[in-house]
């Protein structure tokens, strides 16, 4: 192919999309990829952001009906509107915000060798190639195993390695590390932008882990509604970043924390976006010697104080039907009204463990009791009105054509009256802000709208034991705060709330109390200022702490900044201005 065709990739020229029936979903957008480079795009939800991603490959226009203007050029030559969607799969890759949809065949291993077979590459190169992506995603000890039983995290991991081995041209990315742990999704990116370096892959990545991709990308264009907001290097765009921040996005915490104290009046000329940049910024404004004798900060909500157990395990082991032990002699309690966040690396057991919780799974060896029924004896039916589940991925628990009858079913089925079912329906859908989506399809909406239904269909239910199975998953900074702060006014109101997430700075900010998870066994139990210090504990199960827990040691405050306000309390108590 001529330089000069692969010197633009992928060009999208004032492109403009509104799909059938409904609004423009993005208007003049313009962007050009060159060849090896790395643009993040980001935004909150419903910016356009997948829409974007459908164009790359041909999905917009030949699978998604619309009015489309403008163009989309690949490789220099090619129209997505003449080239089919399977011819151009061969250039442009394409992960989904969704991998689950994009696994079918029997084992790991088959599914990353599949479309390195079918585009016809050499087999020594597809060997090696299977084998470091194995290696490079932390496959390899599952390379046998049926994508489908593996965690979220892992599929994720499987769908993104199956298409790195057929080496396409550009890669599109759609939020391709929503589902995986901390430090295994740092390594995700860092692959891909090696990778895009190394091979000199035009790579699109759509993401809301600014944080983690700060100094991985070489352009950052932030969309809105539709249109480019701003765009330009990741320190120029976050220039902007309380107007970011403002809009739902999770821009680094360090450079946050700094953007505030500058409005505050602190002589900050130039705005961190790491930490070790933070504390050579931050270190000459305070008194370091103050900071260090500061004290403890308090509880950040009422503890209910309840002694009452109302979840109990004891012993528990679990053995898959393929032979994988996925838990291995947990203890655990859990007291009315607690708020308790389950942390681990993919495949730690998280998702396995809370399944216990409402019988979707009973134990190998063990017992687990809650709320006084013995979950090996009790049907889903009752373990439902008491524990609702809100599973990690939304297409697996919903299942009506209409968003209000998916939210009516429970109630309906425990026999409430039509009042009481069609109140329920109205006070769910407000909360999670799903109104004006009662009428729709749930199928045709987008994974986050999914999400938050699935969310609201439990919530109709009351039950007195929620859990939250990674239910911030698609969401952008906004939205996944809306969900935690409803899960927050059920827990002030005594419901007991059980959380499993990756996302450590919304674990820290809402947690009361964390349990780390590592190879089917509890790793640590303890509050989350304690939790948050314990570094090689969380680095033995691929987490890390939010930025502000790290700048705080640094800084040498000896107890746990968890959020960036208590950061700025903390540090305009000991200089600045």
């Amino acid at each position: 192919m001529p330089g000069g065709e692969r010197q633009h990739p992928l060009v999208y020229d004032r492109v403009a999309y509104a799909y059938r029936g409904g609004e423009e979903a993005v208007r003049d957008v313009s962007i050009r990829l060159e060849e090896g480079k790395v643009v993040l795009i980001t935004g909150p939800s419903g910016a356009g952001k997948t829409t974007v991603c459908r164009m790359a490959n041909g999905l917009i226009p030949h699978e998604f009906k619309g009015r489309l203007a403008g163009s989309v050029t690949i490789a220099g030559r090619y129209d997505s509107r003449k080239l089919s969607v399977s011819a151009l799969s061969k250039i442009v890759g394409v992960l989904s915000q969704d991998p689950e949809t994009q696994l079918f065949n029997p084992t790991v291993e088959e599914e990353i060798v599949f479309g390195a077979c079918n585009y016809g590459l050499p087999v020594e190169t597809i060997r090696e190639r299977t084998e470091r992506l194995l290696e490079l995603t932390r496959l390899k000890p599952h390379r046998h195993k049926n994508p489908h039983n593996l965690s979220g995290g892992q599929q994720q991991s499987c769908a993104l390695a199956s298409i790195l081995a057929f080496d396409p041209l550009v890669l599109v990315l759609d939020e391709p590390t929503s589902n995986i742990d901390p430090i295994g999704s740092q390594q995700v990116l860092e692959l891909v932008a090696r990778l895009a370096r190394e091979e000199n892959r035009t790579t699109l990545l759509v993401e809301h882990k600014i944080e983690e991709l700060a100094d991985l990308v070489d352009e950052m264009i932030v969309l809105h509604e539709g249109e480019i907001l701003h765009r330009g290097p990741v320190r120029e765009v976050l220039e902007h970043v309380e107007y970011i921040d403002s809009v739902g996005l999770s821009v680094p915490q360090v450079t946050l924390l700094c953007a505030k104290l500058r409005s505050a009046g602190w002589p900050i000329e130039r705005l961190p976006i790491g930490i070790e940049e933070a504390v050579e910024v931050l270190a000459p404004l305070i008194d370091r010697e103050a900071l260090s004798r500061a004290p403890q900060l308090p509880p950040r909500r009422v503890q209910h104080g309840e002694e009452e157990v109302v979840v109990e395990i004891t012993g528990l082991s679990h053995v898959y039907r393929d032979g994988t032990r996925a838990l291995s002699g947990v203890d655990l309690e859990i007291r009315r009204g607690e708020f308790v966040g389950v942390l681990g690396q993919n495949g730690s057991g998280k998702t396995t463990l809370v399944k216990h919780l409402n019988g979707l799974l009973k134990p190998t060896e063990g017992t687990v009791t809650v709320a006084g029924l013995d979950t090996r004896k009790a049907t889903i039916a009752q373990m439902a009105q008491t524990v609702g589940y809100i599973f990690q991925n939304p297409d697996s628990q919903i299942f009506k054509m209409k968003v209000g009858d998916e939210l009516a079913f429970g109630p309906q089925n425990v026999g409430l009256s039509e009042e009481e079912v069609a109140k329920r329906v109205r006070e769910a859908a407000g909360d999670l802000e799903i109104s004006h989506l009662l009428e729709k399809n749930p199928f045709f909406l987008s994974k986050g709208e999914k999400q938050r239904i699935a969310v609201a269909a439990v919530m109709a239910m009351k039950p007195d034991i929620l859990v939250l199975d990674e239910p911030t998953t698609g969401q952008d900074f906004k939205r996944a705060r809306e969900i935690m702060d409803l899960a927050v006014r059920l827990h002030a109101e005594g419901q007991t709330v059980i959380v499993i997430t990756h996302d450590m700075n919304l674990a820290a900010e809402y947690c009361d109390r964390v349990v780390i998870m590592e190879g089917g066994r509890v790793l640590l139990d303890a509050p989350a200022r304690e939790a948050f210090l314990a570094r090689k504990k969380l680095e033995a199960s691929s987490l890390r702490p939010p930025q502000v827990t790290v700048l705080g040691e640094a800084l040498g405050y000896r107890e746990a900044w968890l959020t960036v306000d208590e950061a700025v309390e903390m540090l305009g108590a000991s200089g600045g201005v």
